[in-house]
Parts: structure tokens; C-alpha cells; sequence
């Protein structure tokens, strides 16, 4: 009985190696890891040495998730730089609003009020 390798001596590059299955599916669970700001622990994934050893195929799913992740990587950051904005708008307007009304004690002349 012969194998299918050696009815196609290329059908090996057809499967998925198991690292880049492990790496997608990490990809998956924790993109957190992959974001630019993280660690430099999956760099090693782009180095040249790997991407020879990987298909064309598993360097296409491996760019496509990277770039899913990286774009939601941005939406986060734009996010998160909008948030701050708010915040510091809201501190701003805080303070221009004790300014232009201060508390009925400064108006009073000292004296703490309590509300009852």
C-alpha cells in the first residue's frame, strides 16, 4: 500500500504544522500577548528562520490574525485616548463649576454647612 506522501511528495505542506495551530489558537484565547505594546515573547515567530519552515498558507492565517488583533488593538487605544479626553474634560469642567459657584461656606465667609 503506498502512502499518500509518496503520491504527493508535497502533502505534508498541506497540513497545518502544530506550532502554528498552538500559536493561532493562542492568538485566539490571549491577543492581549500579541498587541505592540506587550512583550517580546512571540517575536520569534517573525524571525526568518521560522517563516522559511511555514507555508505560505500558515504565514497568510498568521498575518491575518495578527492584523485582526492589531486592529482591535487600535479601536482599544482610540478608545482609551477618547476616555482620558473625557476624563480631563470632565476635571476641567469640575473645576470651572466650583469656580463660578463655590461651595455656600466660601460664599458665607467660612463656616462649614451641613446638609441636613
Amino acid at each position: 500500500m503506498e502512502s499518500n506522501e509518496s503520491k504527493n511528495p508535497t502533502s505534508y505542506q498541506t497540513e497545518l504544522n502544530d506550532g502554528v495551530a498552538i500559536v493561532l489558537a493562542r492568538m485566539e484565547t490571549h491577543p492581549e500577548e500579541f498587541f505592540t505594546t506587550s512583550t517580546d515573547k512571540w517575536k520569534f515567530i517573525y524571525h526568518e528562520y521560522f517563516r522559511d519552515a511555514m507555508t505560505e498558507t500558515e504565514k497568510g492565517m498568521i498575518f491575518d490574525k495578527i492584523r485582526q488583533i492589531r486592529r482591535s488593538e487600535l479601536t482599544m487605544k482610540v478608545m482609551m485616548v477618547m476616555t482620558d479626553g473625557m476624563k480631563e474634560s470632565e476635571s476641567l469642567a469640575i473645576n470651572k463649576h466650583k469656580k463660578l459657584f463655590p461651595e455656600p461656606a466660601v460664599l458665607a465667609g467660612g463656616g462649614k454647612v451641613t446638609y441636613g
